[in-house]
């Protein structure tokens, strides 16, 4: 028969035993707000989710929206030009107009690829001869002032490739699809728009 002091000591142990357990468990895992470098890591966002909303962009509101969400859906939405995305690890994409109260139009578009590698060699691809440089928020942007009527202004950043087309040439064109640009930029980055 074992005695009671011999019985309690087992139970103290027991118990040190399992809140000890409990504790590493709950503290040993990766914890997800911080990264392998130490840095906190950014919540994935889907392209839907960095779009802006209305007004987020003061005048701006948003009109046509489509989505792709596999190489069929692509296809239907830009066709042949279709096939860089796909070879290159395409997991969705978002097409969002917005226009303002003088009737101005822009296009949004963010494409969204499975790594930060692909989404670069999709930048790099896409690279028209008349761009200019624009690497004011992220190291890896352009504008394309290659078309007669519109700017585009072009970036990679993290997983996404992204588009915002202003049909009409001016700087103040210009300037507002920079905006759009710095907008999504820092939703990515904050993890939340």
């Amino acid at each position: 028969m074992i005695s009671w002091k011999l019985y309690k000591s087992m139970l103290y142990m027991a118990i040190a035993i399992i809140i000890t357990s409990i504790f590493f468990f709950s503290c040993g895992g990766e914890n997800d707000a911080i990264d392998e470098n130490g840095g906190e890591k950014l919540k994935y966002k889907n392209p839907i989710e960095l779009l802006p909303r209305d007004n987020d962009i003061s005048g701006w509101m948003r009109e046509n929206f489509a989505e792709a969400t596999n190489y069929a859906s692509l296809y239907d939405l830009i066709d042949g030009a279709a096939q860089i995305f796909i070879d290159n690890g395409f997991v969705s994409a978002v097409f969002q107009n917005y226009v303002d109260g003088s009737g101005l139009q822009l296009e949004l578009r963010i494409y969204e690829m499975d790594s930060m590698e692909n989404a670069r060699w999709v930048y790099d691809e896409l690279s028209q001869v008349a761009i200019i440089p624009w690497v004011d928020v992220v190291d890896t942007g352009r504008i394309d002032n290659s078309t007669l009527a519109t700017y585009s202004v072009e970036f990679q950043y993290e997983n996404f490739f992204v588009q915002n087309i202003i049909h009409e040439k001016s700087d103040r064109s210009l300037e507002i699809a920079k905006l759009f640009a710095s907008h999504i930029i820092d939703s990515i980055k904050l993890g939340s728009n």
